[in-house]
């Protein structure tokens, strides 16, 4: 028994000393990751991890629900339509055509009121809320160095005195965040299961020259959201509630994710709401930047949101972002969409008048350069109920 306690000591002495070595190179976050990850039988972030983290409610403080089209109620998934979306583990399918709601399902035990993990759809929110700060006239010029608006920001490296809300924007900062969801030493695991996402994100050093090549790193939404706190003098959770979900009318609870209970938001993801919801900032951008006819943000801004920024990608003309949001084409006919970490999609297809928003627990693997596969399978399902083509 003596030498069962003594190795049980042993252990616990080990493991101590791991956790404080890992809090002292700056990796605490491999502790969190493997809590909220492995101990839990998961293998990374999931959709469902709202409660494992420290959050600010954003309240539905005057609901809209959506106006609901003459088929709703009417339309059904065909076999195949039902294995595209069960292939990645789809829990939340919603329609939305002529600004009423065409269709909508869920599966896995999700319902219409359950709350998903956006990840990266998040930082489309981020671009409405600077969009509408330029409404404001809170920001009156992209061009302007973000250490104008965040003076200790130029205080981390000279470099970052040459960086604008422009490249923060269009991810061409050049700084050097390391963006993966696999690797736990990456920014993206410290950002996500760390306790100092702002320092984090300030104390980035630059790789390169901003405003050349596109390079999706989250730190620069980070950052971004920051300075539109410092700007109002708010936190994310009221500006959103203030200046999106009670303008666009929400009909549910909205959650933001926190490093720590006292900390910053993780505003590079982890806004937590409902399907039907995130259909609401792809209404706005179907509408060029308004909401039942108030504009909310500038024409230009809108507009310049879903053009591709002149930068290189991979070495060739960038084609597929502009502010914090991704583009791409169907039947020749542009679209532009939010995407998040396992295939969340709020996209719009102007031509068609119509918005799908999907969320899930997995996405395929994605291919450099292109709109993922499974998206636009996605958006061929939403097609073929309103009556498109639906190919691609």
């Amino acid at each position: 028994m003596r030498t069962l306690f003594k190795a049980i000591f042993w252990i616990i002495g080990i493991l101590a000393a791991l956790i404080a070595l890992l809090e002292i190179t700056g990796n605490g976050q491999i502790v969190s990751g493997v809590r909220y990850t492995y101990l839990k039988g998961r293998s990374g972030p999931e959709i469902d991890d709202r409660n494992f983290f420290p959050y600010a409610t954003i309240p539905a403080d005057d609901p809209q629900p959506w106006p609901k089209g003459k088929r709703y109620g009417h339309l059904s998934l065909n076999g195949d339509q039902v294995r595209t979306l069960a292939k990645y583990h789809t829990v939340g399918f919603v329609v939305i055509k002529d600004d009423s709601l065409l269709f909508e399902d869920y599966f896995n035990g999700w319902r219409e009121d359950s709350v998903s993990n956006s990840f990266s759809m998040a930082k489309s929110y981020i671009s409405m809320l600077t969009g509408v700060a330029m409404q404001e006239g809170k920001i009156t010029d992209l061009k302007t160095p973000v250490g104008r608006y965040l003076p200790e920001f130029d205080t981390f490296y000279p470099c970052h005195k040459d960086i604008t809300l422009w490249n923060l924007l269009t991810m061409s900062t050049g700084l050097d965040w390391s963006e993966s969801g696999a690797n736990p030493f990456s920014d993206n695991a410290k950002g996500y299961y760390g306790r100092h996402v702002r320092k984090l994100a300030m104390d980035q050093p630059c790789r390169e020259a901003p405003g050349k090549e596109f390079d999706y790193i989250s730190g620069s939404t980070q950052i971004m959201a920051d300075l539109l706190q410092k700007v109002y003098g708010k936190p994310l959770n009221e500006l959103v509630r203030e200046k999106i979900w009670k303008p666009l009318g929400a009909e549910h609870t909205a959650y933001w994710g926190k490093d720590r209970n006292d900390g910053d938001f993780k505003a590079f993801c982890c806004l937590y709401a409902v399907a039907r919801d995130f259909g609401r900032i792809g209404q706005v951008w179907l509408d060029s930047g308004k909401w039942q006819g108030h504009r909310l943000i500038p024409a230009n801004y809108w507009r310049e949101s879903i053009t591709p920024a002149p930068l290189t990608d991979d070495g060739q003309p960038n084609q597929r972002y502009g502010f914090y949001w991704w583009l791409g084409t169907v039947d020749g006919m542009p679209f532009y969409y939010c995407r998040g970490f396992h295939g969340e999609y709020t996209v719009v297809i102007p031509q068609e008048r119509l918005v799908m928003v999907r969320t899930g627990m997995k996405w395929e693997d994605h291919s450099p350069g292109l709109v993922p596969q499974d998206a636009m399978e996605y958006i061929a399902v939403a097609r073929e109920l309103v009556g498109g083509k639906g190919e691609f």
